[in-house]
């Protein structure tokens, strides 16, 4: 028993360290954030390029502001990636097998008076593994289909096969997840404007949003 105690203290030490962690670099981003964004980070570099192009001497203030804010930028997308991989490394210590429980009961016919492991009317299939990435597992893949001429319905169908997930699963990482509803979703992927929402939503995976979205 005393083995047993000693594991749970360390699990819970672990447990408090890792939030620490966690609220930790949560808070740093949100103060980032706030500080730097990546569009601010576009404006200048377009600044010192029409100069550039129009021969303009590029202040040497401009210059240094700019660095500045892409070493800020740099940092700030390293803690979204570091606080990306716990998260990731977390949902996957939850597809380890775990041990079953009690076996179902059989349930006997009573005009046969043989036995089944029918399940039950109100049964739903389980999802599929957790930690699907909402940009890449999603996103991307349901706008590429919309944009090859399926409406969202089907495409959310599509995806939420391919995924072992429920349909409304999908229709909310398109969009609750963007703070849009189904009409914005649907207007923006039409108008190809959800390119430039998903720069701002993830600037971290700007270029894996330009390779995808914009080839």
């Amino acid at each position: 028993m005393d083995q047993l105690d000693d594991l749970e203290k360390h699990v819970n030490e672990l447990v408090s360290k890792l939030s620490g962690i966690i609220q930790r670099l949560q808070s740093d981003i949100a103060d980032a954030k706030k500080a730097v964004s990546f569009d601010q980070v576009k404006a200048i570099e377009t600044s010192i390029a029409r100069m550039k192009r129009q021969s303009i001497p590029v202040p040497l203030e401009l210059k240094a502001l700019k660095i500045k804010l892409l070493s800020e930028h740099e940092l700030h997308l390293a803690r979204i990636a570091l606080h990306r991989k716990i998260q990731e490394r977390i949902g996957g210590l939850h597809q380890h097998e775990t041990p079953r429980g009690p076996k179902r009961k059989r349930i006997v016919n009573p005009k046969t008076g043989g036995t089944s492991h029918r399940k039950p009317s109100n049964y739903e299939k389980p999802l599929g593994s957790k930690g699907n990435s909402n940009l890449e597992d999603y996103l991307i893949p349901v706008i590429r289909l919309m944009w090859s001429g399926l409406d969202h319905k089907a495409a959310f169908r599509k995806i939420a096969q391919k995924l072992d997930v429920r349909y409304n699963t999908v229709s909310s990482q398109c969009t609750r997840a963007l703070n849009l509803t189904t009409d914005e979703f649907i207007r923006q992927v039409n108008s190809k404007s959800i390119v430039d929402h998903l720069e701002r939503k993830y600037p971290d995976q700007y270029k894996k949003i330009n390779i995808e979205l914009k080839a």
